[in-house]
């Protein structure tokens, strides 16, 4: 049988060496902020007979304040629109056609940044390495139209 006095050291060194798994864990496990705060709202899909192995979807994306999306591309086309808010938005590989609520088109390339403002609207193709960010204090509503490649993620991180 053992005698209590010599099971307090075990628990002990148990109890501290479980603190330190958890802590170790916690410092290793990267936070993933956009998947964690962007809302993707689904609110019409199809399989377009036209486009076989092809997702047709509009989307409504939320972005919080004070977020930075991961550098990322996409698998086919999408196009937004900004609904509210200020989205500040950086080419990393290729190029985005923009087309401001005015009317006037430009072209943003790699390693160009712009912000994009209520009506404003983008085309990305896919492939095409970008990302966004909402450094203001109010949400950014988005409104997307997307034709994807069946099966894949929506957004695919990629490491700069």
């Amino acid at each position: 049988m053992i005698k209590f006095h010599k099971l307090i050291p075990l628990v002990a060194l148990t109890f501290l060496s479980s603190v330190a798994s958890v802590r170790s864990q916690q410092t290793q496990t990267p936070t993933n902020g956009y998947t964690q705060k962007v809302t993707r709202e689904v609110l019409a899909s199809g399989f377009p007979q036209e486009a076989p192995g092809r997702v047709l979807e509009l989307v409504k994306y939320t972005i919080p304040p004070n977020s930075k999306l991961p550098v990322h591309i996409h698998p086919g086309m999408q196009i937004e629109q900004v609904e509210s808010g200020i989205l500040t938005y950086t080419v990393v590989k290729g190029s985005a056609k923009i087309t401001r609520a005015n009317g006037k088109e430009e072209t943003l390339e790699a390693g160009q940044t712009t912000r994009l403002h209520p009506g404003d609207s983008l085309v990305e193709v896919g492939g095409m390495v970008h990302y966004g960010e909402n450094e203001t204090h109010l949400p950014v509503i988005l409104l997307s139209a997307s034709l994807f490649e069946e099966g894949k993620p929506k957004a695919i991180l990629i490491n700069p």
